[in-house]
């Protein structure tokens, strides 16, 4: 029965289009980007800073820490790498690469 619906994926009601949002992970997305500091490199999400959200500025394949504190500060630095769940389920902003 389930075949049959489209909509009915797994005791949930998905709309069509959802269905690759709520399968992706956060390294599939095009905001995740690895942030290289002076002694470890930790991966972070873009999607907090509206500089990348609002597509005035590419996204960067890798960025550094001081660039990155000087675009947006230290505590947003700090929430973007918590942010980041690299197996976990993508957050809202999720974009595929592309």
């Amino acid at each position: 029965m389930g075949g049959a619906n489209a909509l009915y994926e797994g005791h949930r009601l998905m709309l069509p289009g959802l269905k690759d949002r709520a399968a992706a992970t956060c390294q599939g997305c095009r905001f995740y980007v690895p942030i290289l500091g002076r002694q470890e490199t930790r991966p972070a999400c873009l999607a907090d800073l509206d500089i990348y959200l609002t597509g005035a500025r590419r996204i960067p394949a890798h960025l550094r820490a001081g660039d990155f504190i000087w675009l947006a500060g230290k505590e947003a630095l700090v929430k973007a790498v918590n942010k980041v769940r690299p197996e976990g389920q993508a957050c809202g902003f999720y974009c595929p690469r592309g």
